[in-house]
């Protein structure tokens, strides 16, 4: 394999884990808008205890993974008690507050960057990745699988079924952000210089556009928009600087025309009929 096609498989298997670690978050019904924030944990936590302290990258991508978890179960005993468009808010804010402090970190090169990775491998991309995929595959076939499908399908429905349904959104939202800052430690590492502005809003929109272009329903299909979307301005020269303007054209487009996803049969709705039903509420 050519050193192009290595690095084209470990962006894209980059963005799968991204997707797949929104998607964990979204199976519950819960939309958040800071994902972007939860990578720059990952992405920080695993550079500094790659270059600072000498750790081997897997058990770096592991510590990030684990400094991730921590911050989306904060975040969410916070925000999940909320309805969608205060979530939104609130990880919104939450991604641009975590962007502030690295910006303001001397330790970590402040707005000037880090830098001093070494490289990531695609085999290590490709474990991780079905990794991910291994425990998404036992886990929509498991108790608190159906309990995810049933809270995003009628939360109502399923409290008065006995679940906890605040509960269980916190733990989804920390593998959630666990599955995010692993894939931001690897992101780091391939980059091999990050700095805050690497991880904004823009970026957050495009890891909700890649559930939202393959579908909710399925984690597959959320991989599936990843490799798509994270394909196309690899190999389309033209959308490399204008692809963020494009993928936002994409989403409204998107969310009005088939708000299901690419692979999502029709009738779910997603994340344009939460909207609805939390503006109407």
């Amino acid at each position: 394999m050519s050193a192009f096609h290595e690095a084209v498989v470990m962006q894209v298997g980059i963005a799968v884990l991204l997707a797949l670690g929104y998607w964990v978050a979204a199976s519950t019904g819960r939309f958040a808008f800071g994902h972007a924030g939860f990578m720059s944990i990952g992405a920080y936590a695993g550079s500094i205890a790659t270059v600072k302290h000498d750790l081997a990258l897997p058990l770096a991508v592991l510590l990030a993974a684990g400094v991730a978890a921590v911050a989306g179960a904060a975040v969410g005993l916070i925000a999940l008690r909320l309805n969608l468009l205060y979530l939104a808010i609130i990880t919104f804010v939450f991604a641009q507050l975590v962007a502030t402090l690295f910006n303001q970190w001397d330790y970590v090169g402040g707005a000037t960057g880090f830098v001093g990775m070494s490289g990531t491998t695609v085999p290590l991309v490709l474990v991780v990745v079905l990794i991910v995929i291994a425990y998404l595959t036992l886990h929509t076939r498991s108790r608190l699988g159906l309990a995810c499908a049933a809270i995003r399908e009628d939360e109502l429905a399923a409290r008065a079924s006995g679940l906890s349904t605040t509960k269980i959104a916190v733990q989804m939202f920390a593998v959630s952000a666990a599955i995010t800052g692993a894939a931001g430690a690897l992101a780091a590492h391939f980059l091999l210089f990050i700095r805050p502005t690497d991880f904004d809003a823009g970026q957050s929109m495009v890891i909700v556009l890649y559930v939202v272009f393959g579908g909710l329903q399925f984690y597959w299909g959320a991989a599936a928009g990843a490799i798509v979307l994270a394909a196309l301005p690899i190999y389309f020269n033209f959308l490399e600087r204008w692809y963020q303007i494009v993928y936002g054209a994409l989403f409204v487009v998107l969310m009005i025309v088939r708000p299901q996803g690419v692979v999502g049969r029709r009738g779910e709705g997603g994340l344009l009929r939460r909207l609805r039903r939390d503006a109407h509420a």
